[in-house]
């Protein structure tokens, strides 16, 4: 399988973030035992620590959409990263959600924003920065491509 070619988005989306994108995507496929058809246009790309929890904290679990567009192209449709959330029974929920298909932002402590508010960029750079560190550390033992 080929390089995957992305769409812009609304965010400064680093073409660094294409390529890890893309070669997760394309690696998942050559991997596979018993390749499975991948002619589906939305897939998820999932990033976990496993040992990431609660009590001890961790690298959170990040979850990215994308869908190939009828040009060929592929569209990051959104990025979520999951936290621990509750004291004494804590669930894994939504902390902060890039919803580019619908020009929102979700962050925990603040809710809804259009992807256009004041600074949200260079939050999003560094939002990027960090996870790309994370990736380059190893950070994350579990990925996964699930067709959609």
């Amino acid at each position: 399988m080929s390089e995957l070619s992305f769409s812009s988005a609304p965010l400064p989306v680093t073409p660094k973030l294409h390529t890890l994108l893309s070669t997760t995507f394309c690696q998942h496929f050559t991997q596979q035992s018993k390749p499975k058809d991948h002619s589906a246009d939305f897939y998820t790309l999932y990033f976990k620590d496993s040992s990431y929890n609660a009590e001890q904290g961790g690298f959170h679990p990040i979850e990215i959409a994308i869908k190939q567009q009828t040009s060929g192209e592929w569209k990051i449709m959104y990025i979520t990263e999951f936290a621990f959330f509750g004291s004494y029974y804590p669930e894994l929920e939504r902390d902060v959600d890039f919803d580019i298909e619908n020009d929102m932002v979700f962050m925990t402590g603040i809710g809804w924003q259009s992807l256009k508010s004041k600074g949200l960029s260079d939050f999003y750079t560094l939002w990027e920065n960090n996870f790309r560190s994370y990736i380059e550390m190893a950070a994350y033992d579990v990925i996964k491509v699930n067709q959609a």
